[in-house]
């Protein structure tokens, strides 16, 4: 085989086996109910959308790859509580009826046994690498939150504090809320930082979605020197920020390896009182 036949033979290899998550089919969390009587169950979705209008939409299409994600919740006490091996399969397999590939999402249940606010974090990584052919990583990174109280209040939500804190590793690209994430109202604002291998992300490009409205609800804004971004939220929603940061490092052979970053915070709005 010659050695223009043979890279071609790898790049075809590599886009038929490469892992879903190396698309980027954005991967978010979502929690009902965002606050929940203490000693009640809440409800965790791990939900994966689609390609639409550029990652700009709420539709939800494929899942997560199980195999290689993680879930955990980061109580009041800063424990985190794996719920990886409780998730339950709401979905198809690849080959049943309908649209090609994986289909449906997970659900988890967790029981707050303290008041406070608890933080969810889902994660899905995966490097691909093909003898000594390019290596393809991926790592996404998915964040909501929710609070219990004995008497739940979206009032009681608002002296929330430790909303802010840092959890994902080194080697991905996190959302911090600088806003309490449970006392957003309709018509205010919420200040989100971004953080890349634990450091200020500027320059980066962050895109929000109200779920009701989809694309019609889209706004951008590039973080600022910080790592920040301030948006003015609509009416009382769920709402998804996202995020997608690609690298490519050259090889000494002339190839390039390739490595995707994704993140995403759900946040609910509420009424105003």
């Amino acid at each position: 085989m010659t050695s223009l036949k043979l890279k071609i033979f790898l790049l075809i290899s590599a886009a038929l086996i490469l892992p879903r998550s190396v698309y980027s089919h954005d991967g978010w969390v979502e929690i009902s109910p965002s606050i929940v009587e203490k000693k009640q169950s809440a409800t965790i979705a791990l939900i994966q959308g689609n390609h639409s209008n550029e990652h700009k939409s709420y539709r939800i299409a494929g899942k997560w790859d199980q195999k290689y994600t993680t879930l955990v919740v980061v109580d009041p006490k800063a424990k985190q509580n794996s719920l990886t091996d409780r998730l339950i399969d709401f979905g198809e397999d690849a080959e049943a009826v309908g649209p090609k590939g994986p289909k449906g999402f997970y659900l988890a249940s967790f029981v707050p046994k303290d008041e406070g606010f608890y933080l969810v974090l889902a994660r899905q990584a995966r490097t691909l690498q093909q003898c000594d052919g390019p290596k393809l990583v991926t790592v996404r990174i998915a964040k909501s939150a929710f609070a219990a109280f004995s008497v739940p209040t979206v009032a009681a939500a608002r002296s929330l504090k430790g909303f802010d804190h840092i959890v994902a590793r080194d080697d991905a690209v996190e959302f911090i809320p600088i806003t309490n994430p449970l006392a957003i109202v309709a018509g205010g604002e919420v200040t989100l930082e971004l953080r890349r291998q634990g450091k200020t992300a500027p320059g980066q490009t962050i895109t929000l979605v109200r779920r009701i409205d989809g694309p019609a609800s889209v706004q951008e804004r590039m973080t600022d020197g910080k790592g920040r971004v301030t948006f003015t939220v609509g009416p009382a929603d769920s709402y998804l920020a996202r995020v997608k940061i690609d690298e490519e490092t050259p090889r000494p052979d002339g190839q390039k390896d390739k490595s995707s970053y994704e993140s995403t915070y759900v946040f609910q709005v509420f009424n105003r009182p």
